[in-house]
């Protein structure tokens, strides 16, 4: 068992939550401050005694809850989530002494406010005025007169604390708490049917003005007040009260709490069949139109006044009835507030009372026969995953679900049903069609998480914030809306003004994106407070509507939309009214004859996305041109070198190497009078495996920067020498015979023998660049199999001197490097790389981020590979990226995240580790860690199940030094994306290198970057050179830089961009500061003064004459060197 660090982990947040806004307003019919628990009441209501409902929820009953059964994953994680809950857990009995007090004072003074008789709406608006100024706050939303209508006001009935307060399930994590302090309304001041046109909210806001005229008229109330709508509905607002004393404003800021004055109403007040979802309660419009349809919002939030009381009461009883459910609604309540939902409308509609009721209610039936789904016995993790289960195996809209319920039946609907019939109220009635979907969206991702060893749970569910947009989206949009007079009413209801306009801007999006789009989330405005002295804020005012998209990367880059056959005449006609002139009818190569639209060729996926999305909002929204649509400033797949319009697909760039690689393995495999034959091919290269930077282009000889190298391995035979070097030169021999065949071969321009590890000889390496006639030059290797077990016996052979025993040991490493892993990885990269189409461009845009900070010689290709896939196989808290900005993003932040010293990287990229693999991986890491504390040798450790030693990629490079300013520069990237957001961030900006930290750097001469090579100005010298076909290949300040890397890597730390730059920067490394003289120093020194005052003599490196002798080795290559003074 290996031994695990266990660290206190704080959770992610951001300064601009809304503090309490996941804190539901519910009731009690006690008068303390304190909710009392007693009998659930019960509904007798017009239902019958039939379960006429079980046929309808009958999908719910088949869900399996086999995850609440079992246990924590580790006994870790169970000690992370103990943690974790003893940290939100606020001690109420210290914490809140003085919002007591303030409650307490509030119910005094609200029990003392004066009755006062019925008058006309106009009369008590006037009378409130000369009183202290206060406006009702109330919106006209009816066209039907209300003169009439008597607004009187009389003692509450009840005043207590309700909510999360209450049940003691509040979160303290931005340091402050919202207590909900419930006033009911006497029923008399109601009459039978004031349930219908908003009679019952002028009542209930006058109701409201007369509490906050009353408390603002004691002069001793230490308390400032203002309006706002409880949960982002217009028809609920309530009173915010903040506590003052001694003068010094914002005490309850600092104290932690703030107060909120709601109402509610006696059960009984209206009859329940009148509020269902399927009546219609509001029969007049805004414009005077008399309308019949059903008003589910109206009527729900009318009934979740009037079942506050039935509703707290039986969560009381869950509480008292479940040793778990408490910490269940903890838990729940964090895994909301991370994924950036709540109870207001604006944050999906479904908060903590949300969740605590569903798991009451499955605990209650949801099962098969009504039975319960949930067992009370259940711990709070296993009630908090099954929970989770529930919400991503069901569909509430196309099976809604009815409890407690005999009569009442509801067809499949575009929004989500969780009736209960003993409240008479769909809880999930603020929820839109794309929060639920969002919300299913993230219980399936967490579900995956939790199921996947190599996540950290604890972080992918409760501790990092998922709910960022740059990070969680691939595409986002903003634009500004405004309520016009031929917007139809979305939900009959006060609510038509902002949410039934993005509601028709959702449908109009879901039909035209399609399948290009998985999920589309248009972003609320949230709701503002106001004085109590004035009206509220107009609902129909223009507002910014920002959009966010998860994309299908299979289908987000189509050019052709295909529609309905034209023999489904209603189908069709829907698609041409909703294309107009785009639509037209094609017939396609299987036959078929279907409505079509088709957009313009693009080479990146956004600008189509912007076509598309534009020509939908303007045709159907009746937008303004002056308002516009923005949109991301700059796709990033922009700056991917050699994205050209002549490449299908995003892997075509790589397909003309892959077909010339197929056929020289097939033209050498074909040789004959080679003395073995061939038993295999491996390609071990970039290029072979689509995450090279600069894609090969067949018409630009230049793309191609390095060979393209694969080996071949023969049939074994006894016939191989035991002698490691003339292994080598029997290499050469094959190689020759090789190329004298390959002679023949008309698709093969030229074969030429090279040796490299010239300064190790045991590392010696034969290879064959072979030049094809389209201009690629490919490197063979031979593996032989025998040769890894020769180098092993030779290191633990006869006690081998240490200098021997280093160069066998590297020598090794290279070899399981070169023939046993890098092919491995080669092959699986490109199996994932068709499975992820996008991967293969984040790895690349990843290398060009890598390259232009400088730290191409420091950082693997594939070791950026590692983490490029992880982004896809482990993706969680996310889904699978959709676009290349949230692959990168979601790369980077990763990165900027990661503590290298404590957490090594697992990537599995197959599903094929186990547990027991995972756990002999993270020894071994420990091991590492043991062995190497400095992290001097491995300072990121790295292992996939193709290298479970984890070093292969990370040994010795990069150093430690290096591997903190990968992590930093990471961070910095993270920041600017986050501060900018995608729409006004110019990628451009992530890969500009600072160099002001740099010792020096060198400027090279244009003509003379990294990739390029020097043409000459006499023409039988251009001749020559492109008569050779190899020289493509050549790199003179890659040979510059090997140069310096051997004369002076032991002094310093060069930094260069290894696909093309200008520049290379250095370090000096610390070691060459003053030091006692001895002789055979390997680099040039000056005598320097002593700070000791010792009269040994002391040196130290001669910075000035080592740049220049670095200029006289680069000479004409070098434009200038700077020189940090």
């Amino acid at each position: 068992m290996s031994t695990h660090h266990f660290k206190r982990q704080k959770l992610e947040h951001y300064s601009s939550d809304i503090n309490g806004e996941d804190l539901y307003t519910s009731s009690s019919e006690h008068s303390s401050s304190d909710i009392q628990t007693g009998p659930l009441p019960t509904v007798d209501g017009p239902y019958g005694s039939k379960h006429s409902a079980q046929k309808v929820s009958r999908p719910h009953q088949h869900t399996s809850t086999s995850f609440a059964y079992s246990s924590y994953h580790s006994n870790l994680f169970k000690l992370q989530l103990d943690e974790l809950l003893e940290t939100i857990r606020p001690e109420y009995e210290t914490r809140f002494i003085d919002a007591k007090k303030a409650i307490h004072r509030l119910q005094g003074i609200i029990e003392n406010i004066p009755d006062s008789e019925g008058l006309l709406a106009s009369d008590a608006q006037r009378q409130l005025k000369s009183s202290g100024g206060v406006s009702i706050p109330f919106l006209k939303t009816t066209a039907e007169p209300q003169s009439k209508l008597l607004l009187a006001y009389s003692k509450p009935t009840n005043i207590y604390v309700v909510g999360s307060f209450a049940r003691k399930t509040a979160l303290v994590l931005d340091g402050k708490v919202t207590i909900d302090l419930a006033v009911t309304m006497p029923s008399h001041l109601f009459q039978a049917k004031d349930y219908r046109d908003y009679r019952y909210f002028l009542k209930r806001a006058y109701y409201l003005a007369r509490l906050a005229d009353g408390i603002q008229n004691v002069d001793t109330a230490p308390f400032a007040m203002s309006f706002e709508y409880q949960d982002d509905n217009p028809l609920q607002p309530v009173l915010i009260v903040d506590s003052y004393e001694d003068n010094q404003a914002e005490r309850s800021t600092r104290s932690g709490y703030r107060i909120r004055i709601l109402l509610a109403a006696s059960n009984d007040l209206f009859p329940v069949n009148k509020t269902l979802p399927t009546q219609a309660c509001v029969r007049h419009s805004a414009h005077g139109i008399q309308k019949e349809s059903p008003s589910p919002t109206y009527n729900a939030t009318l009934r979740s006044e009037c079942s506050s009381c039935i509703s707290s009461k039986q969560l009381q009883q869950s509480l008292a009835q479940s040793d778990g459910f408490h910490d269940a609604c903890l838990l729940g309540a964090v895994w909301l507030r991370q994924r950036g939902f709540g109870s207001s409308m604006s944050r999906g509609g479904f908060g903590q009372f949300e969740w605590a009721s569903v798991i009451s209610m499955l605990m209650r039936g949801g099962g098969r026969a009504n039975l319960p789904l949930l067992s009370s016995g259940y711990s709070s993790y296993q009630l908090f995953k099954a929970t989770l289960q529930f919400l991503a195996t069901n569909d509430l809209t196309a099976f809604p679900l009815v409890l407690r319920s005999t009569d009442f039946k509801l067809a499949s609907t575009d929004y989500p049903v969780f009736f209960d019939g003993a409240w008479g109220l769909n809880i999930l009635f603020k929820m839109s069609p794309w929060s639920y979907k969002l919300l299913c969206h993230e219980a399936k991702s967490s579900l995956k998480a939790l199921n996947d060893p190599l996540v950290d749970h604890l972080k992918a569910l409760f501790i990092n914030r998922v709910d960022e947009p740059t990070k969680k989206y691939d595409y986002i949009f903003r634009m500004s809306l405004q309520q016009r007079n031929n917007v139809t009413a979305a939900r009959g209801s006060a609510l038509d003004g902002t949410f039934g306009l993005t509601n028709i801007l959702y449908e109009k999006l879901s039909y035209g994106l399609g399948d290009r789009a998985t999920l589309i989330y248009p972003f609320l405005p949230s709701g503002t407070s106001w004085h109590i002295n004035t009206l509220p804020p107009f609902s129909h005012r223009p507002f910014h509507v920002t959009v966010g998209l998860l994309l299908n990367p299979e289908t987000s880059r189509r050019t052709v939309d295909r529609g309905p056959s034209i023999d489904d005449k209603r189908a069709s006609s829907l698609f041409r009214e909703f294309w107009g002139e785009k639509a037209e009818l094609r017939r396609f190569k299987d036959g078929t004859v279907l409505e079509s639209v088709v957009w313009s060729e693009r080479t990146s996926k956004q600008e189509i996305l912007d076509e598309i999305i534009e020509y939908i909002l303007y045709r159907h929204l009746d937008l303004n041109k002056s308002d516009g649509i923005d949109f991301p400033l700059k796709a990033f797949d922009r700056l991917l070198p050699q994205q050209t319009a002549t490449f299908t697909g995003i892997l075509g760039p790589f397909s003309s190497v892959r077909s010339a690689y197929e056929a020289l393995c097939k033209s050498i495999r074909s040789l004959e009078g080679l003395p073995l034959h061939i038993r295999q091919a491996s390609a071990a290269s970039p290029q072979l495996r689509f995450s090279s930077v600069f894609a090969p282009d067949p018409g630009n000889p230049q793309s191609l920067r390095w060979p393209v190298e694969f080996h071949v391995q023969f049939e074994g035979s006894a016939r191989w020498p035991q002698d490691l070097n003339a292994v080598q030169r029997t290499k050469i021999a094959f190689l020759l015979k090789i190329a004298e065949g390959l002679e023949r071969d008309a698709s093969v321009s030229a074969a030429s023998l090279g040796l490299d590890n010239k300064k190790h000889k045991l590392a010696e390496e034969p290879f064959l660049d072979i030049a094809t006639v389209d201009g690629i030059v490919f490197r063979l290797r031979i593996h032989h199999e025998h040769e890894l077990k020769l180098l092993e016996q030779a290191l633990h052979g006869q006690s081998p001197s240490p200098l021997a025993r280093e160069e066998l040991a590297l020598a090794i490493s290279d070899h399981k490097r070169r023939y046993i892993q890098s092919p491995a990885h080669t092959q699986s990269l490109y199996t994932l790389s068709t499975r992820f189409p996008l991967l293969s461009p984040t790895i690349r845009l990843l290398q060009e981020w890598r390259d232009a900070h400088l730290l191409s010689p420091h950082l693997r290709d594939e070791y950026l590979e590692l983490l490029a896939i992880r982004t896809f196989v482990h993706p969680y808290p996310w889904q699978q990226p959709g676009s290349l900005e949230s692959a990168l993003i979601r790369t980077l932040a990763f990165i900027a995240s990661r503590d290298w010293q404590s957490d090594p990287l697992i990537v599995d990229f197959s599903a094929e580790l186990k547990q027991e693999d995972i756990e002999a991986i993270r020894v071994r890491f420990q091991a590492w860690r043991k062995l190497d504390p400095g992290m001097n040798r491995v300072a990121m450790f790295a292992a996939s199940n193709l290298d479970r030693e984890g070093i292969t990629w990370t040994d010795r490079r990069p150093a430690k030094v290096i591997a903190a300013r990968f992590t930093k520069l990471a961070a910095a990237a993270s920041e600017i994306i986050k501060e900018k957001g995608l729409l006004d961030l110019d990628p451009e900006m992530l890969f500009v290198p600072s160099l002001g930290e740099y010792d020096f750097v060198i400027h090279l001469k244009h003509e003379h970057g990294l990739g390029k090579v020097k043409g000459s100005s006499f023409k039988n010298l251009q001749m020559a050179s492109r008569c050779d076909p190899f020289d493509v290949i050549l790199n003179p300040a890659q040979s510059f830089l090997d140069e310096l890397e051997e004369l002076h890597g032991d002094h310093i730390v060069l930094f260069y961009n290894g696909s093309a730059t200008k520049v290379i920067a250095g370090l000096w490394n610390p070691q060459t500061g003053p030091r006692n003289w001895k002789a055979n120093l390997d680099y040039s020194t000056m005598p320097t003064v002593s700070g000791d005052g010792s009269a040994e003599p002391r040196v130290t490196i001669n910075k000035a004459a080592v740049l220049h002798d670095i200029a006289r080795l680069g000479g004409d290559m070098i434009a200038r060197i700077d020189r940090k003074p």
